[in-house]
């Protein structure tokens, strides 16, 4: 009885351990705002690109993305979605509210007081 005991107690472990590692280091934020921009007629293709503000913290983080519309449906202000933020390549991948994961690339930041 003890060693089954023992043996589910690990069991329980590893599964809480393996939960964990499979979120990695992804936090929560808030979709501040998110806006399509313009297309240019010179440029056809930078027609899907959105510029999009995300809050984590007290920071936010004024990032740029591309894709089509499907891949943003679902994002407006005040939605909760997870990030993870890489300083060095300055960029940001986002589980977006509708589980797609986007990778966005920082262009700016503000401490809000």
């Amino acid at each position: 009885m003890r060693t089954r005991l023992i043996a589910l107690s690990c069991c329980i472990a590893l599964t809480a351990i393996f939960a964990f590692a499979q979120t990695g280091d992804f936090q929560p934020a808030t979709i501040v705002s998110i806006d399509k921009l313009a297309s240019d007629a010179q440029h056809p293709e930078y027609g899907d690109h959105y510029r999009i503000g995300m809050r984590i913290g007290d920071t936010i983080y004024v990032c740029r993305g591309s894709g089509g519309p499907a891949q943003y449906m679902g994002w407006s202000p005040n939605k909760e979605a997870s990030a993870r933020i890489d300083p060095k390549a300055k960029t940001m991948t986002v589980k977006g509210p509708n589980d797609q994961v986007v990778e966005l690339t920082i262009t700016g930041k503000k401490t809000v007081k």
